[in-house]
Parts: structure tokens; sequence; C-alpha cells
């Protein structure tokens, strides 16, 4: 017969197995898609047009910046060896989930879109996905839920004391930048 501390332990171990089995059943690792698929839904006149703003600001003409002299005057003044255009230590932050390491971009990101919808709201596979089966029909499906709202600590990773174009001092306001890219969907707004 086991001793009280035994069972607690047995039913301990199982909780933890149950847990851990429920979590990973339901994990999802999303993926990046690439901003023409955000475009498919976030480009409606009466929602905000959303990707057309995105389009026409300073994000998605990011990696083009890297081919002027000067982005390259800044690359050679912090020891950068690469074009930037070709400088991982510039790409993380001009190209959208760039590798750290090599620059490279993952399959569905294309470099030259510069700054696209996941750098600031994630990878957004599990978000279209969920979009899919609430256009189907599916009314449980919540695409919101799965996907993330840009915050200052995200634009904070490369907006910071590090970039070599921050002036000495300088800080980042995020409600003052967020104003010039804010994206809203005014029909949600005015619920």
């Amino acid at each position: 017969m086991l001793n009280k501390m035994a069972v607690c332990k047995v039913v301990l171990l199982a909780a933890v197995i149950a847990f851990a089995f429920t979590a990973s059943a339901f994990a999802q690792d999303a993926t990046y898609v690439g901003n023409s698929q955000c475009k498919i839904c976030h480009n409606k006149k009466e929602e905000g047009e959303q990707w057309t703003k995105w389009k026409a600001e300073a994000h998605a003409k990011a990696f083009e910046k890297l081919s002027t002299p000067e982005a390259q005057a800044v690359a050679t003044k912090a020891g950068v060896t690469k074009p930037p255009a070709e400088a991982p230590e510039c790409l993380k932050c001009h190209a959208t989930a760039a590798d750290e390491a090599t620059g490279k971009c993952p399959e569905k990101i294309k470099p030259e879109d510069g700054v696209q919808c996941e750098s600031c709201h994630g990878p957004a596979s599990a978000h279209t996905a969920a979009a899919k089966k609430f256009k189907s029909g599916d009314k449980t499906a919540e695409p919101a839920k799965s996907i993330k709202k840009g915050d200052a600590e995200t634009c904070k990773k490369c907006h910071n004391e590090k970039n070599p174009t921050a002036k000495p001092g300088e800080v980042f306001d995020f409600d003052k930048q967020y104003a010039k890219i804010n994206h809203s969907n005014p029909a949600k707004a005015a619920k």
C-alpha cells in the first residue's frame, strides 16, 4: 500500500504529464506568411486600408534605404564590412525576421519589402488560418487572438541607443512615433 506522500507524488506527476500533453497538443508554432497575405484582409477601404498605409510609410522602404550613400556612410562609421543591404547587422532591423547571424529572412519574407506587418505583429500563420476558418463560417475562430499588437518593446528592438543613426541622449517616444504610423481599423474603433 502506498503512503500518502507517494500518492501525492503520483498524482502530481500525472497532473504535470497531462498538462504537458494538453499544452503541446494545442501549441501552434506560427510561421511567417509575408505581407501579401496580410493585404488580402487588411486593405479594405472601410477598415482603414492598413496595408496601403504601411506601404506608403518609411517601414516599407527600410530595405531600400540600405542602398543609399547615407546608409553606406553610417555602415562604414559603425564598422560594418559588407554593403548595408547584405549585412546582417543592418538587415536585422531593415528586413522582417532577418537572422542576426546570416541576414537571411524566412522563406515567405522578401527583404525588399522592408519592415512589414509581421515585424510588429509576429508570424501570422495562425492568424491567417483562424481568419480563413472565421470566413468559412466558423464563428468560434478568433483571428485577433492569434496575432500580437505592436508595442513599445517591439519597436525598441531597433529604435534604441544602439541604432547607429540615433542621436545621443535621444529616447524613443512610442506614442509620438505610433501616431505617425497608426493604422487602426476605424470600424473596430467605432464599437
